[in-house]
């Protein structure tokens, strides 16, 4: 009887282990870019210079699928770690001052979830380089061009 309660007990775990694990690999494959105002992007690194504010324009998710589609929903912001804002609304961007910052590297931090037609869904992380920089004679200059967008490098969660 003990061996018959105890099977009873177990197959509820069983059925949740083999369900959690049917389609892991089905995860988004999206391409993430920002889009950037009083900022300029040199190799993938973002240089403002004080005291502007630096103002994150856009956050656009695309498919790498071909046929597939992509977006995102809101997007979490944290500066250096602090908490900034929660933005639900497109295109999901964000200001931050920087009057107040002393010259020097900060990390911009964002996390969002991430939908692809037929993928299952995701949370994306990642984060930005930001060098807050005295005048626009400290950034450096850079062999492909100056751009205020840039392709953002994320983690899947």
């Amino acid at each position: 009887m003990k061996k018959l309660l105890f099977l009873i007990f177990a197959l509820p775990l069983l059925t949740v282990v083999t369900a959690s694990c049917d389609n892991d690999g089905n995860v988004p494959n999206v391409d993430i870019k920002m889009s950037y105002a009083n900022a300029t992007v040199v190799d993938s690194k973002v240089y403002v210079v004080k005291p502007d504010t630096l103002i994150v324009k856009s956050v656009t998710v695309t498919a790498v699928d071909k046929g597939h589609a992509a977006t995102n929903g809101p997007v979490t912001y944290w500066f250096d770690g602090v908490p900034v804002l929660t933005n639900p609304v497109a295109p999901f961007g964000v200001k931050i001052p920087t009057d107040d910052l002393e010259v020097g590297k900060y990390a911009l931090q964002f996390s969002m979830p991430v939908y692809e037609e037929g993928c299952e869904l995701a949370t994306a992380a990642g984060a930005i380089t930001v060098n807050v920089v005295g005048s626009p004679d400290d950034i450096p200059e850079s062999s492909g061009g100056d751009s205020s967008e840039a392709h953002v490098g994320y983690t899947l969660q």
